[in-house]
């Protein structure tokens, strides 16, 4: 593994920097025979105690969030980005059914490999199941005081959502779902014009931008920057594996031929009274530990596109909503969504609207 520990901590790194390409094996277990090779990013701040895993979406490439590098630097920020099975270097062995497990069993070799304690978890589009399942398994690895957990337009099922770009997918049979690979390469074999098109709208962030609209706060320069090296960035991804585009379709689309594909849970409405009961209990040992600390109720904030061709801007934040009321979510669970004036689906994590921004300031205060 590449270290970089003496880093300018406010310069910018291109792409080919070697914090954006480390590379770790998980060893054979009795559920895996062989060994794993990962591929990760571990960039921004070397703060070990403000670190994000991120969780990212359909096309869950390392990469995605290299253009915060600067950003995340200046407010103390560690990000921690995983490919999964399938994309860059990680091994692509791990069908629909396996994905969340070798997920968590990633995440978990990972962060001990690094040394590092506790995280707050983002997830964006189908990274939100990876970072529920997180969140439900491996409660342990959340700040102990102040755990923080935050969605980008969450994956809502189209069954609850209505919109039918994947739910057209849904009525395919599997051999022609799982081949999303091969769409996304020669899109991206067609040139500037046709990358960036909505053809990969929902997979790949960032590949056509909206009006011209800056947050308040977000910094000129910095957005500049990240907007000349986008198209940069889908190229670096496109350059290495992507073939588990085609396994997470699956994934998200919850076939019949694989029960059981996004964890224990199932679905939001389930998942949401387990979290509530596994808060309740942390808080009651918690309480009964002397000199513990109290901590603070789990954080967990949505941030929802104004404009969404995957989930759609209607049923399906209302849904997810419904999901996380009072009642379902009980005392220890702080949660509030918010839609982003101006964003669409791929746009809503760019700099220009500054929500990663809200973020990072959230996980120094």
């Amino acid at each position: 593994m590449t270290s970089h520990n003496n880093i300018d901590p406010v310069g910018s790194r291109d792409l080919d920097d070697a914090c954006f390409s480390q590379s770790f094996t998980l060893p054979p277990t009795a559920r895996r025979p062989a060994e794993l090779k990962v591929t990760y990013a571990d960039f921004g701040h070397r703060s070990d105690d403000r670190v994000l895993l991120f969780c990212g979406p359909l096309m869950g490439s390392r990469f995605v969030l290299a253009t915060k590098d600067e950003v995340a630097r200046k407010h103390g920020v560690r990000i921690i980005s995983a490919d999964r099975p399938g994309f860059g270097g990680t091994d692509l062995d791990a069908p629909p059914a396996d994905r969340v497990g070798v997920w968590l069993e990633i995440v978990e070799a990972l962060l001990q490999h690094l040394s590092i304690k506790h995280v707050s978890v983002v997830g964006y589009s189908c990274g939100s199941v990876y970072a529920m399942n997180v969140l439900l398994h491996l409660r342990h690895l959340l700040h102990p005081t102040r755990p923080y957990v935050a969605i980008f337009t969450p994956w809502v099922h189209p069954s609850h959502s209505g919109v039918s770009t994947l739910k057209a997918a849904g009525l395919l049979p599997n051999g022609l779902v799982g081949s999303f690979d091969r769409v996304l390469q020669f899109v991206g074999s067609l040139g500037p014009a046709l990358q960036y098109s909505s053809i990969l709208s929902g997979l790949v962030p960032s590949l056509s931008r909206g009006p011209d609209h800056l947050a308040p706060g977000a910094d000129q320069d910095s957005v500049a920057r990240e907007e000349s090296l986008q198209r940069t960035m889908f190229r670096r991804i496109m350059d290495e594996d992507v073939r588990g585009v085609n396994q997470d379709a699956l994934l998200l689309l919850k076939p019949d031929e694989f029960p059981g594909s996004w964890g224990t849970w199932g679905d939001y409405d389930t998942l949401v009274p387990l979290l509530a009961e596994a808060e309740r209990a942390r808080r009651a040992i918690a309480d009964s530990s002397a000199g513990s600390g109290t901590p603070l109720p789990l954080k967990v904030r949505v941030f929802f596109a104004e404009s969404d061709r995957m989930i759609g801007t209607e049923r399906a934040p209302t849904w997810f909503d419904s999901c996380w009321r009072p009642e379902q979510r009980g005392d220890n669970i702080d949660y509030s969504s918010v839609t982003i004036p101006k964003t669409t689906h791929d746009t809503i994590i760019d700099l220009r609207y500054g929500v990663f921004q809200q973020i990072f300031e959230d996980m120094s205060s």
